[in-house]
């Protein structure tokens, strides 16, 4: 599978990027709105992606991601999922923050073609830190996540690095590693340049599967 993403929208209110250990102050609300045009195998498509957060407290957070892909011509390689998940804080130590989270899932796994198509349940654990390193405004995290469906399930790991090389300028880079049933197999990486502009990001980036049994390469422009 080879793709070249061309258009990619999106429209945030709250903090620019928040990482999965990080919840929500009581009130706040952060969104997201991302339309991309792709072409994948010569096949042309139109993904969308909503996603949410609201925290409840101090503590809980609220998470809630709708996300279909639609081919032009192939209408059944066509694809959604739905996902309402709860995010609670554990401790904020020194910079470093832990979570745990785990709520509904519905809908394949969109990273590969070898799908999950039944509700089913997601779990993850996540560690983060943020603060000074070398001089750099710097925040990192892993996180360990789970899907559980009746037919299928996935284990999946995922690291992020994230580093203001100058004012409100962030690099950003992640990577993640699928494993799961039906010969489910997916290792990613991904490199962001951001402009934070107020309550808009501007950035370019580059996405590579680096195995698996498809080949994808993204290229994503956002606003």
């Amino acid at each position: 599978m080879r793709g070249w993403s061309v258009i990619l929208v999106s429209v945030g209110f709250g903090p620019a990027t928040n990482a999965a250990p990080w919840v929500q102050e009581q009130g706040a609300l952060y969104s997201r709105l991302a339309v991309s045009s792709e072409e994948v195998n010569g096949l042309s498509a139109t993904r969308t992606d909503v996603y949410g957060e609201y925290g409840l407290s101090d503590h809980w957070t609220i998470t809630v991601k709708g996300e279909a892909v639609r081919f032009d011509d192939a209408s059944d390689f066509d694809n959604e999922s739905l996902r309402i998940t709860a995010r609670r804080a554990l401790f904020s130590v020194s910079g470093f923050v832990g979570a745990l989270e785990g709520g509904y899932i519905e809908g394949g796994s969109l990273s590969n073609q070898n799908s999950c198509e039944t509700a089913g349940a997601e779990a993850r654990a996540n560690l983060g830190w943020s603060g000074q390193g070398r001089g750099l405004t710097t925040f990192t995290f892993a996180e360990l996540a789970g899907r559980f469906h009746d037919d299928c399930q996935r284990e999946r790991a995922e690291f992020g690095l994230g580093q203001e090389l100058s004012n409100n300028i962030w690099l950003i880079s992640q990577a993640w590693f699928e494993r799961g049933s039906d010969k489910a197999t997916s290792d990613k990486v991904q490199t962001e340049l951001l402009w934070r502009a107020g309550d808009i990001d501007l950035s370019i980036g580059y996405r590579e599967e680096l195995g698996g049994q498809f080949e994808e390469q993204s290229v994503f422009l956002a606003a």
